[in-house]
């Protein structure tokens, strides 16, 4: 860790709790100094995509930190963890103050949206190749009703001749009761 960084806050925090929350304003950064988190976020169904995993020396919520912006994630520990708060303002005067950390960190960040571009990336080939499958699917199961369609009006057709010949032997009033 810098030098120039103040720890005002460290803390133990139980495996399960969530530290972020996506979309609330991010006005610190935190530092896992043992343990792990997860990062993930939520579709517009509630579901949950996990993008990352991090371990010991990781940072999270900085990008908000750094930009007074909302967070575009939610960050949960998965294992009972020790964790640094850094206050955004901290953050911004270590930055100025350090080369080595601003490069960390864009370094970290650089890897962070690398790996989370790669994951969209999978995710979308995954739903074009889930979509071709489909596709075919739908395809080859017209052809195969299309198959029985035909052969059922060729196993209906004499059938159906039959009826209509008996049938055309009646006249119309043959049916009523007397």
């Amino acid at each position: 860790m810098a030098k120039n960084i103040k720890i005002l806050d460290r803390q133990f925090i139980p495996a399960g709790t969530i530290i972020i929350e996506q979309g609330t304003m991010g006005s610190r950064a935190f530092m896992v100094e043992t343990g792990s988190v997860e990062v993930f976020i939520e579709d517009e169904n509630g579901n949950e995509i996990t993008l990352t995993g991090l371990g010991p020396g990781a940072m999270v919520g900085e990008m908000a930190a750094l930009s007074d912006g909302l967070r575009s994630a939610s960050v949960r520990t998965r294992d009972d963890s020790i964790i640094v708060t850094i206050p955004a303002h901290d953050l911004h005067t270590s930055m100025k103050a350090s080369d080595t950390l601003y490069k960390r960190l864009i370094r970290m960040m650089s890897a962070r949206m690398k790996e989370t571009n790669m994951k969209l990336l999978q995710k979308e080939q995954q739903l074009v190749d889930a979509e071709k499958s489909s596709r075919e699917n739908v395809e080859n199961v017209a052809a195969y009703l299309s198959e029985k369609q035909s052969k059922l009006k060729k196993e209906l057709a004499p059938i159906l001749g039959q009826i209509r010949a008996s049938w055309e032997q009646f006249q119309p009033g043959d049916f009523r009761k007397d």
